[in-house]
């Protein structure tokens, strides 16, 4: 399972895949051109040879802690007697020390996991970074977090791997972002039951312009419409007879009509912010003016 973060809290909630007392690796992504100097900066040489091994370079909190340890405040119990020592200069340019008495919460010790980095060859032949040998179970799941953060901290995402370095799961994701409606026509007649209640909940000053737009993409006699779910909740797509596009359309002011020229399966699979914002469309059409013909224009 591929972990983009910047740390994660829970390990079970990525260990999909890997059974109760399964031994695991987490490793980096394929060292690439565009990743190698992380691993670099992280301790290895810049020739990223097989077999080189090494405790990482301290960056950040993580890796800090993997090299030095560190300590728990234990703000439930009684102060304790404490020193602080530090140093200073005097006027005449002699260095002294000094210490100072006083009291603070008591402290408890954590050793440092000194966890060390192997990069080494995948299955595929491609060069990775990966942990110690890890073992999922309840009791290492202190360990398994501080590794996996390591990784974020250190290279931005890791992978978990079987001990054998096979991906520990691939889940297919199905979207359920759209309902589709059963195949036939659909005029403005058989639509408008189906949609009324969605435009009745938009305000009063913009349902008509809304419903007038439904009902010019319906005067083209729709063959296919899918009605938005959730996130897509208050969005419909359209696909009409011997056309290689669908159309997108919102109920929300505000928002543009979209031309989109992917089959519906790919559609479908995308989610709002790709369909939306990363320019997967032929066609943008404001709600102006020039809405209708340009609608026109297309069908």
């Amino acid at each position: 399972m591929r972990i983009i973060k910047r740390r994660i809290r829970k390990p079970d909630n990525y260990l999909l895949g890997i059974n109760t007392g399964d031994n695991f690796y987490i490793a980096s992504p394929f060292i690439t051109i565009a990743n190698q100097q992380l691993v670099i900066n992280s301790g290895f040489t810049p020739a990223l040879n097989i077999g080189e091994q090494i405790l990482p370079t301290i960056d950040k909190s993580v890796s800090k802690f993997n090299a030095k340890g560190g300590f728990v405040t234990l703000k439930g119990l009684p102060k304790v007697p404490a020193q602080r020592e530090f140093t200073f200069k005097d006027w005449h340019g002699n260095w002294h020390t000094k210490t100072i008495d006083y009291e603070r919460y008591p402290r408890q010790i954590l050793s440092a996991p000194l966890n060390e980095l192997c990069i080494v060859e995948d299955l595929q032949g491609e060069k990775i970074v990966r942990s110690p040998l890890l073992n999922n179970s309840h009791g290492n799941y202190d360990n398994i977090r501080h590794t996996v953060n390591l990784f974020l901290e250190l290279f931005g995402e890791c992978e978990i791997l079987q001990d054998n370095l096979l991906p520990a799961l691939n889940v297919p994701i199905t979207r359920l972002n759209w309902d589709i409606l059963p195949p036939g026509n659909y005029p403005w007649a058989t639509l408008q039951p189906r949609i009324q209640t969605i435009i009745n909940n938009t305000p009063i000053n913009t349902r008509q312009a809304i419903q007038d737009r439904f009902e010019f993409l319906s005067s083209y006699t729709p063959n296919f419409v899918a009605t938005g779910r959730a996130g897509f909740k208050g969005y419909f797509v359209f696909g009409y007879p011997n056309r290689d596009f669908f159309i997108l359309e919102s109920i929300f002011e505000g928002n543009a009509t979209y031309v989109l020229g992917q089959d519906w399966n790919t559609v479908a699979q995308l989610s709002k912010g790709e369909i939306l914002d990363n320019h997967l469309h032929l066609h943008r059409f404001l709600h102006n003016a020039t809405w209708q013909p340009n609608i026109h224009g297309i069908l």
